[in-house]
């Protein structure tokens, strides 16, 4: 009888979380627009410029990389940001107008002004180097990976419908 409790337990423990990456998705699909200020008004007009996307930490950097690869169809390169800064070649923006990045975001209930944050989240961002706007995704989620497969399939969206 202890074995089926656990093993229900297991089942329904499992459904709740893909049921939140689901929400996730759902939720992305809905605010990853160019209306919502997530995605820049001249992504995918011109051909020739190369999209980076900056990388991080191990984990991150192997779905970032698993994700791209998979999802996104524009010209593209890896770049630490220490490797931005340095090569002269980053420096022309009408090749590399484009950085697709994160920061941290403080989240949980934070009790008292003396502590942190119970945790932080990952918020992406596209900076348009020549205007120099940034253009951030209005919701953040501890389901990361599949909040950047949706962004990464709006882009790929705004690429495709820019050069019909």
């Amino acid at each position: 009888m202890n074995t089926l409790k656990k093993i229900v337990f297991l089942i329904l423990f499992s459904f709740l979380l893909s049921s939140c990456g689901a929400i996730t998705k759902s939720v992305a699909n809905k605010k990853l627009t160019e209306e919502k200020g997530a995605i820049p008004v001249e992504f995918g007009k011109d051909d020739t410029t190369t999209m980076i996307f900056i990388t991080h930490h191990r984990s991150y950097n192997k779905y970032l990389k698993k994700n791209v690869k998979k999802i996104y169809k524009g010209k593209y390169e890896f770049v630490t940001e220490s490797e931005f800064l340095e090569d002269e070649k980053y420096k022309n923006t009408d090749i590399y107008r484009f950085i697709f990045d994160y920061n941290y975001q403080s989240a949980g209930y934070n009790y008292s002004k003396q502590r942190d944050y119970l945790y932080s989240v990952k918020k992406f961002s596209i900076l348009d180097r020549k205007t120099e706007k940034l253009y951030k995704s209005p919701m953040t989620s501890s389901y990361w990976s599949k909040l950047q497969k949706v962004y990464l399939q709006k882009l790929n969206e705004k690429l495709i419908s820019e050069q019909n």
